[in-house]
């Protein structure tokens, strides 16, 4: 990978601790530092120092869905251009449809595949 690789980060939003070691597997290899979040408010308080490449979420979390955690994002100037891929465990095609109105780059539904994943980043990282 170009050195670019070396410098780009990724946040994950995921309660659950299963869920973010399987991407954080699929991430580590392609370079990028890893950054967690287990809850929509721990990662808005992140975002407060942290500028990701690039924000993984889930929907499904307590506290805060993955939503309401997007739509917080995309209000402040300095984030709204960091892109966000939901990856979740619904498969509702309402909320496929409302992560795509809302401007997410993807939606993915667990238990997602590593090359969708690899691909989806390679895709969507700012770099790329």
């Amino acid at each position: 990978m170009e050195d670019d690789s070396l410098t780009s980060s990724v946040l994950i939003v995921d309660d659950s601790s299963l869920n973010i070691s399987y991407i954080s597997n699929i991430i580590e290899p392609m370079g990028h530092q890893i950054h967690i979040a287990k809850s929509g408010l721990q990662a808005l308080k992140l975002l407060k120092t942290l500028r990701p490449s690039i924000i993984i979420m889930d929907i499904g979390m307590p506290e805060m869905n993955g939503f309401e955690c997007y739509q917080h994002i995309k209000k402040y100037k300095q984030l709204a251009n960091i892109p966000v891929i939901f990856v979740t465990g619904s498969h509702d095609e309402a909320d496929k449809a409302k992560a795509i109105s809302l401007g997410a780059k993807a939606y993915l539904t667990k238990p997602v595949r590593v090359t969708t994943l690899e691909s989806e980043l390679a895709q969507h990282m700012p770099w790329a």
